[in-house]
């Protein structure tokens, strides 16, 4: 938990979100005995095909990891320590603003990349609902884009070494994005307010959004510390 200048108190809880999914995309990890194994061999090969993953990503899966034996599946167990340390941790603060850092997104709108990381929805997202977290940060998807979902603002900024093109514009609490560009985002606030603005090559702004805290919201998160 930081103190700004202006007595702007502000927690920021940065999570393993590997461990919390089993793994990426493409590979699974099985926390308790340390085992890895491809998860789908068929789709590195389609998506190299596509041209939606590069070569070198497609020859290192392929080269490094086999798929599990179907006898010996890779099971997934979650990371129910972290989760209880998350929301205790998130519980406890009295912070002006809580913000949860992870590499994975908990939703994303893209098409042809990752997309929504199924078991954050399933167990990280109630924890942030739960514990009225404002903001959650994540890279993994190469566009620039903000989602707000059960008072969550989900800000996905991944376009700073590669750009990636194709949104689902239909996706459900989609506020704004860019895509097919690079970009990195700005967060400025004070105590009742946090900006974030979207920033690409040459200055540009393609999107700005303000949370702001309002009295209620203030008394509200008074009242769940007691």
């Amino acid at each position: 938990e930081v103190t700004t200048k202006d007595n702007t108190k502000i927690l920021i809880v940065s999570i393993d979100t590997w461990r919390l999914n089993g793994g990426d995309t493409y590979v699974a990890h099985d926390l308790a005995t340390g085992r890895l194994a491809l998860r789908n061999a068929s789709r590195v090969r389609a998506e190299y095909a596509a041209g939606k993953i590069e070569k070198a990503l497609h020859d290192v899966l392929l080269r490094e990891f086999e798929e599990a034996p179907p006898n010996q599946p890779i099971i997934y167990r979650g990371d129910p320590t972290q989760l209880a340390w998350i929301q205790t941790t998130l519980h406890a603060s009295s912070a002006d603003w809580k913000v949860v850092i992870g590499h994975f997104p908990v939703h994303s709108a893209t098409s042809g990349e990752h997309g929504d990381t199924a078991s954050l929805v399933k167990d990280l997202q109630p924890i942030l609902e739960a514990e009225n977290v404002d903001m959650y940060l994540n890279g993994h998807d190469h566009v620039l884009q903000h989602i707000q979902l059960g008072g969550v603002n989900y800000f996905g900024s991944g376009a700073g070494a590669r750009e990636h093109k194709g949104m689902t514009t239909s996706y459900k609490g989609l506020m704004g994005y860019a895509d097919n560009n690079y970009g990195f985002m700005l967060h400025e606030g004070s105590a009742t307010a946090l900006t974030t603005t979207f920033i690409q090559p040459g200055g540009g702004r393609p999107y700005t959004y303000t949370i702001r805290k309002t009295a209620k919201n203030i008394l509200q998160r008074i009242v769940e510390l007691f």
